[in-house]
C-alpha cells in the first residue's frame, strides 16, 4: 500500500448534482450567518443594553429584532454544522484511500483547520472553526457505530440535554437565596463584559483587538459549554453524519416523498413547540417565575423548536432546488458554498473593517436595520468574486492553502 504522506496531489473527482445542492445549501448557510452577524454588529457577545435603546429603538428596529430572534439566530450555524457532518460522509465515500490512511489524512485535515480557526479567533472571537476542528474528531469513532447510536446521541445534543442535565443538579443542589444572588451577580458581570467588548471595538486598535480576544478565550470556551452551543455543534455534525449513511442526498428525486414526509413532521414539531412557549408565557409570565423543572422544560422545547426549524430549512431548500425554479437558484449559490472556508473568513475581514474601531468604525453610527441592509453588498461582492473564482480555479484561495498543507505540497490550482 503506498505511503499517504508520499501523495502530493488530492484527487480531483467532477462535481455530480448531489454535491452542487450540498454546496448551495451551504452558501444559503453562510448568507444567514452574515446576516445575523451583521445584526450583531459583528460583536462577538451582546453590545450594551443602552446601545441597542438608542440603535434599534424604532418600529422597524424592533420588528427587526423579533423577526431575527424567529428566522436567523442560532439557525443557520446549525445547518452549517449539520452539511459539516454531511460532507465527512462525502468525504469519505469519494476517497481513493484505505481506512486507515484516510484516518491520517482527515486528521490533518481537522489539526490544520485549527491552526486557521485559531487565526481568526484571535481576530474575531465569535468563531467556529476551532470549535469544528476539535469536534471532528468524534466523527472518526461514530463513524464505527450503528445508525441507532448516532441518532439517539444526536438527539440528545440537540436538544441540549447535557446543559439541562446540569441545570437540574445546580437549582435541586442549591439554596433559593443563592441561587438569585449569583443571578444577580452574573447579570452585573456579564454587562460590565459587554461595556469591555464594547470599548475595545469601538476605540481599540488592531493590535487591542488581538489581545483582548486571546483575553477572553477561557469566557468563550466557557460559553459554549454553558450555552450548550457546543453540545448542539456536535448534534448536528451527527445529524449530517446520518443523513450520509442514509443517503438521504443520494437519489433525491427518488426520495422525494420521503423528504417531504420529514420536512412535514418537522414543520408540525415547530409549530408544536411555538405553542407550547405560548402557552409557557400565559402561565407563568416570565421563565424567572417558573420552578427549576419548569424552566429546564421550556429550554428544552425552545431548543426542539430550534433544531426542527433547522431541519425544517434543510428540508425545504433540499425540496426547492429539486424544482425548476431551484435548479436556476443552485449555480448561484454553489461557488459560494463551494468556496465556504473562504468566503466564512472573508465575512469577518469585512465585517470588522466595516464595525470595528480599527476600520470605518460603524459601530455606534448606524442603526440596526442599516446594519443589516450593509449584508446584501458583503454578499453579492463573495457572490461575484466566488463564481468568477470557480470559473478560473479548482479551490478557493484559502481552501488550497488547507489542502496543499494536508497533502504537504501545492496542489493544481487551475481548472
Amino acid at each position: 500500500m503506498q505511503n499517504p504522506s508520499s501523495k502530493v496531489q488530492e484527487p480531483v473527482q467532477p462535481k455530480s448534482e448531489r454535491l452542487q445542492l450540498v454546496d448551495a445549501l451551504r452558501g444559503i448557510a453562510l448568507l444567514g450567518i452574515l446576516i445575523t452577524h451583521c445584526s450583531q454588529y459583528f460583536s462577538p457577545i451582546r453590545l450594551p443594553s443602552d446601545f441597542y435603546q438608542i440603535h434599534a429603538a424604532s418600529v422597524v428596529d424592533r420588528f427587526i429584532v423579533d423577526k431575527m430572534a424567529l428566522l436567523f439566530e442560532n439557525k443557520f450555524y446549525t445547518i452549517f454544522s449539520f452539511l459539516f457532518g454531511l460532507s465527512f460522509t462525502l468525504i469519505l465515500s469519494r476517497s481513493l484511500e484505505k481506512p486507515a490512511a484516510f484516518k491520517k489524512i482527515f486528521a490533518r485535515r481537522l489539526f490544520i483547520l485549527g491552526i486557521i480557526g485559531l487565526l481568526h479567533y484571535l481576530h474575531w472571537r465569535g468563531d467556529i472553526l476551532l470549535i469544528y476542528a476539535l469536534l471532528g474528531w468524534p466523527l472518526l469513532l461514530f463513524n464505527q457505530t450503528s445508525n441507532k447510536i448516532i441518532l439517539l446521541t444526536a438527539m440528545l445534543l440537540v436538544l441540549n440535554i447535557p446543559t439541562r442535565l446540569m441545570d437540574l443538579f445546580f437549582y435541586w443542589d442549591a439554596v433559593p437565596k443563592l441561587i438569585e444572588l449569583e443571578r444577580q451577580a452574573e447579570i452585573t458581570l456579564s454587562a460590565q463584559r459587554e461595556i469591555s467588548n464594547f470599548r475595545v471595538l469601538l476605540y481599540g486598535s488592531y493590535t487591542d483587538t488581538i489581545l483582548d480576544n486571546l483575553k477572553h478565550m477561557s469566557e468563550s470556551i466557557s460559553f459554549q459549554f454553558s450555552s450548550g452551543r457546543i453540545y448542539k455543534t456536535l448534534g448536528f455534525f451527527l445529524v449530517g453524519l446520518y443523513a450520509g449513511r442514509q443517503r438521504l442526498f443520494q437519489h433525491l428525486k427518488a426520495d422525494r416523498p420521503l423528504w417531504w414526509k420529514y420536512t412535514i413532521y418537522c414543520v408540525l414539531a415547530f409549530l408544536g413547540t411555538k405553542v407550547s412557549i405560548i402557552i409557557f408565557d400565559h402561565m407563568y409570565g416570565s421563565e424567572q417565575q417558573a420552578s427549576a423543572l419548569i424552566k429546564s422544560l421550556y429550554q428544552l422545547v425552545y431548543d426542539l423548536g430550534n433544531a426542527s426549524q433547522t431541519l425544517v430549512y434543510i428540508g425545504s431548500l433540499t425540496l426547492f432546488f429539486q424544482y425548476r425554479l431551484g435548479q436556476w437558484v443552485i449555480p448561484m449559490f454553489s461557488p459560494i458554498g463551494t468556496m465556504a472556508l473562504t468566503n466564512y473568513l472573508l465575512q469577518t475581514l469585512l465585517g470588522s473593517l466595516l464595525f470595528f474601531g480599527y476600520g470605518l468604525g460603524l459601530l455606534g453610527v448606524v442603526d440596526m436595520w442599516e446594519a443589516i441592509l450593509l449584508s446584501v453588498p458583503i454578499f453579492l461582492f463573495e457572490l461575484g468574486f466566488s463564481k468568477y473564482w470557480m470559473k478560473h480555479f479548482r479551490y478557493g484561495p484559502v481552501e488550497w492553502v488547507w489542502r496543499s498543507l494536508i497533502y504537504g505540497k501545492a496542489q493544481a490550482m487551475r481548472v
